[in-house]
């Protein structure tokens, strides 16, 4: 039972998640009726859902909002932003109930403001629409006959012509590669119909239509009463006639607007209209049309837990073929060497396969930020609007959940102590209204986040002048913008002259920095004086497995990640440390170095030319200096022990075919350090 709770769990949170989302585009206007029918059909989905796994407060809960906005479709009570608000707070209260928090005075509070609201709506009903047709009913009609009803002396088309006679009807034809002609003179059935009925009709009038036939072979449903839209026979029909998943609901709201807005050339309405669906043709036009909008490739829901599992197997197989390939080296064995490669094409084939299963859009986090935006925003009495773009970019799953936080913190930060308030950005000549951008895209194996705001920008006077408080400039130091700007990300350090209950510009983003090279991520910030602050989140696509670059340093094996080599060459020793400075020429530039002999205290032979390996990191180039290059390695990455945590050089490490362990070298942590000689 266990288990199917925790399926619940999961399935409700996405719900929460896709109710927050509604809830915030309603409020921005959003297409209103369309919106608040995917709210209803949430709560009333919840309210179900809870009641069979016993969460009973959960349940009374979405109970008040499913009746709460079941009267706002029926134009019964006007929507307004009171209301909203307060079902986002039930929404926050709903989570919470999931995860077992005590809220039973906010639910009590939630309650009474929903009764309250429904109450007035009793007093004030709002009027229906002019054009609405209040004694018109609406059925969807699901048939789906027996393949040998021919033999019963029933014809399906009767069956249809008198449905036809009851109103204004859409009837989607679910027909197999033989027309139904063709089944008609073979006397075998094997076509279904979708049936949207309008018409002035009575329910069990409608039924009384399938007189002679089985109950299995049909359904008619209120469609006003989307109650029973989970019943096996829908689901089963659903599932039949559409390759693709179906938001039945969805479709079904769909397809009864399209037959309410059906009109002629002349503008008159018109009484019907039929769609073919052929079983075989799956991306035809007619069949995307009846599908619903959001409807993608099917999906199935899986524990992570599984996924790391599979992670370790492939792992595991990756050092396994790694292994075969050094014993095939050994025995010269060209039927061997054969076969092993062609394991390794399938092994990298299989872990590529293994990494996007873990890979996720890394919109499912950005968009939980529209709703600290708009809580931030009121808070502080800002108006602030938020625009996301590259909501599709993929990422792996744990890096998008160890950047929340630092992403959130960034956020609190520009909105907080970035953007102005309304009447000091009139008085700069700018909107009243403040812009958070968030985007989303790829550069390369990374990805890319910046998050923007056209709020006042860092104070570069405030920021040099703590710097020198605190001991890291001395006063006639002169250093460049980059290095004023880097000195915010050190513990503690801060420009605010009040502490603020939101955030403090400085503030932790020494945290922010930590968390993001946890997951060889880094940050930049550019800000210009009331023009705003851009920051660049800059982070691996994924971890765990990737292809490097194995270097030895004096008895050592070290390794690079191979997407960012641009380029290795041999040079002499005298070149590489005759000069001044740590500069190598490399084509038409001075290249930076880092000599890991050096850093590591290795003995470097003045007799032997050494390896320069170019490292092209988000268009930023520098050399690394090694002693010799091995060759390419598909290396497993492991995060490494409390050993290791005063090593920041190395970012994890892999257990080679050998035995013997290989630091990954941190390129980020490189880099940083020539930034700052």
């Amino acid at each position: 039972m266990d288990e199917y709770i925790n399926s619940f769990i999961d399935e409700t949170r996405e719900m929460l998640l896709a109710l927050e989302e509604d809830l915030l585009n309603l409020e921005k206007g959003g297409d209103e009726d369309e919106i608040i029918q995917n709210v209803f059909r949430t709560m009333h989905t919840l309210k179900g859902a809870a009641r069979m796994y016993g969460f009973e407060n959960m349940e009374s809960l979405t109970h008040e909002f499913e009746t709460l906005y079941d009267q706002i479709r029926n134009r019964q009570i006007a929507l307004s932003d009171e209301i909203i608000d307060t079902t986002l707070r039930g929404k926050d209260v709903l989570a919470g109930m999931l995860e077992n928090k005590e809220s039973g005075k906010q639910e009590k509070e939630i309650i009474e403001s929903v009764e309250r609201y429904l109450t007035q709506g009793q007093e004030k009903p709002v009027k229906a629409p002019v054009n609405k047709d209040s004694e018109s009913s609406s059925f969807l009609i699901l048939l789906s006959p027996d393949k040998s009803v021919f033999e019963r002396g029933l014809d399906p088309n009767k069956i249809l012509d008198e449905l036809k006679e009851m109103g204004r009807h859409k009837i989607i034809i679910h027909e197999p590669e033989q027309s139904w002609d063709a089944q008609k003179a073979n006397k075998i059935c094997e076509t279904s119909w979708e049936i949207y009925l309008q018409g002035k009709h009575k329910l069990e009038e409608v039924k009384d239509v399938f007189l002679f036939y089985d109950e299995e072979e049909y359904t008619v449903l209120d469609a006003d009463v989307p109650s029973s839209f989970s019943e096996a026979f829908i689901r089963s029909f659903f599932q039949k006639n559409y390759r693709e998943a179906v938001d039945i609901e969805r479709h079904t709201l769909e397809n009864f607007r399209e037959l309410a807005d059906l009109r002629t050339d002349d503008g008159q309405m018109q009484r019907s209209t039929e769609v073919l669906v052929k079983e075989e043709n799956t991306g035809s036009e007619n069949q995307a049309a009846v599908r619903s909008k959001n409807s993608s490739n099917s999906t199935i829901n899986v524990a992570s837990k599984k996924i790391d599992d599979l992670m370790n197997l492939v792992s595991s197989l990756v050092s396994s073929t790694a292994e075969l390939k050094v014993l095939a080296e050994v025995h010269k064995d060209y039927k061997l060497n054969n076969a092993i490669e062609n394991i390794d094409k399938i092994t990298k084939q299989f872990r590529n396969n293994a990494l996007d299963l873990r890979l996720v859009p890394i919109g499912t986090l950005l968009n939980k930020f529209n709703r600290h935006v708009r809580d931030l925003s009121v808070e502080l009495n800002k108006s602030v609007s938020v625009i996301i773009e590259g909501q599709e970019t993929e990422i792996d799953k744990t890096i998008l959940s160890a950047i929340e936080k630092p992403l959130l913190h960034i956020i609190r930060n520009s909105i907080d102590h970035g953007i102005e308030s309304g009447e000091e950005r009139i008085g700069k000549g700018k909107s009243e209204q403040g812009v958070l951008k968030i985007t989303a895209f790829y550069t390369g194996a990374n990805v890319v986040i910046q998050v923007q705001d056209d709020g006042r920008g860092f104070d570069l006077g405030k920021i040099k002048k703590t710097a020198i408080e605190k001991g890291y400039l001395e006063h006639d130091q002169q250093v460049s913008e980059k290095e004023l700007l880097s000195f915010v990300m050190e513990p503690g350090f801060t420009t605010s002259d009040a502490i603020s209950k939101v955030s403090g510009r400085g503030f932790g983003m020494d945290i922010v920095k930590k968390e993001l090279n946890a997951v060889s991520g880094s940050i930049e910030i550019e800000t210009e004086k009331d023009l705003g602050t851009f920051i660049t989140l800059k982070l691996p696509a994924t971890l765990s497995i990737i292809d490097t670059l194995m270097i030895g340093v004096g008895k050592s094996t070290l390794l690079l990640p191979l997407p960012e080599i641009e380029y290795c060459y041999q040079e002499t020793w005298e070149n590489i440390y005759s000069g001044e400075n740590d500069y190598l020429k490399y084509h038409d530039m001075m290249l930076p170095f880092i000599s890991l002999s050096s850093k590591f205290n290795s003995e470097s032979d003045r007799e032997k030319d050494e390896m320069v390996v170019v490292i092209n990191k988000y268009d930023k180039k520098y050399g690394i200096i090694a002693d010799r290059v091995i060759g390419e390695h598909q290396a497993v990455i492991k995060p490494l022990g409390e050993l290791f945590i005063n090593q920041p050089y190395f970012s994890g490490g892999s257990v080679m075919v050998d035995g013997e362990l290989a630091l990954m070298l941190d390129t980020n942590y490189l880099f940083s350090q020539l930034a700052m000689n």
